[in-house]
């Protein structure tokens, strides 16, 4: 079969193609660090990149919310503590007051203390966090305490997801700290210490040391639970960063380039871009010269 000149050129383009392909190619790789850019370029490792970045995307969602969570509950327990020692000044009070020595008048100002700490009180229990009221159960859009001290919040828990399928507590639960859900309304005995003291009534004075000694233990029992959820949280957040940094290492070892690779085909392709035009270069004189 006769080698017709058109025939020459078409295999000249079409080698020049291919060198163009592989010089672009390797300079997109040397440019970018990326071997694989499009489905075309590698079908599976492709598909293995986007898989990998949805679970990266996936994994940070969930680590943030996690990270917010374990903040908020870590604002609690220290709330917590701050509302125990109230609980125990107010004790405190109540067992001097219950000395048989002291006038009517002392404990009628010891009242206005105990009113203080019971205000103090109110505004730990109404506390907000970045979720909403942080002791409010669920219903953490609105305060969950009046200004009488009546609970208008829930005990039901604020889930937070820590793996696929596994979900934790992640609120302190205000009933169980200030309510009779957990043993005392502790508001409601305070209200009743100053009304005591102001009333100069010595058995019922004395009967608050116990209720406040049950509201103080009952405070640091949610305080306790609260500081084992920061805890798990925190853990669960650092699985998440450790499983998100494993899925990008996965993400990379099937679309990135290994560097040396990559500079050796790029000064590969380079040449064989080179040669291949000096070929065409050849080829095409060679054909001009035979036709005169």
């Amino acid at each position: 079969m006769r080698i017709t000149d058109s025939m020459t050129f078409n295999v000249v383009l079409q080698g020049q193609t291919r060198a163009n392909r592989r010089l672009l190619d390797a300079s997109r790789s040397a440019s970018t660090g990326e071997r694989v850019s499009a489905p075309s370029d590698d079908p599976v490792a492709w598909a293995t990149a986007v898989n990998q970045e949805s679970r990266i995307s996936r994994l940070e969602s969930r680590s943030s919310t996690v990270i917010r969570a374990a903040d908020d509950l870590a604002g609690a327990e220290s709330l917590l503590d701050q509302a125990g020692s109230y609980v125990q000044q107010a004790r405190e009070i109540a067992l001097a007051a219950a000395n048989g020595a002291i006038d009517p008048n002392t404990r009628a100002s010891l009242s206005r203390q105990i009113n203080d700490i019971r205000t103090g009180l109110l505004g730990i229990a109404n506390s907000r966090g970045v979720n909403g009221f942080l002791f409010a159960g669920t219903r953490n859009d609105t305060a969950p305490f009046t200004a009488t001290g009546a609970f208008t919040g829930n005990d039901t828990a604020l889930s937070v997801e820590i793996a696929d399928g596994v979900s934790i507590r992640a609120n302190a639960s205000g009933a169980r700290a200030f309510t009779a859900a957990g043993g005392r309304d502790i508001f409601a005995d305070l209200q009743s210490l100053a009304t005591a003291l102001t009333a100069n009534n010595l058995t019922d004075i004395r009967s608050a040391i116990t209720n406040l000694d049950a509201g103080h233990q009952q405070i640091v029992s949610t305080r306790i639970d609260a500081g084992i959820g920061v805890e798990r949280l925190r853990s669960a957040s650092e699985v998440a960063d450790t499983a998100r940094t494993n899925a990008a290492t996965a993400r990379a070892a099937a679309v990135e380039a290994d560097y040396p690779t990559v500079l050796s085909e790029l000064t590969n392709a380079r040449g064989a871009y080179e040669r291949n035009i000096a070929v065409t270069r050849e080829i095409l004189q060679v054909s001009t010269i035979n036709r005169f």
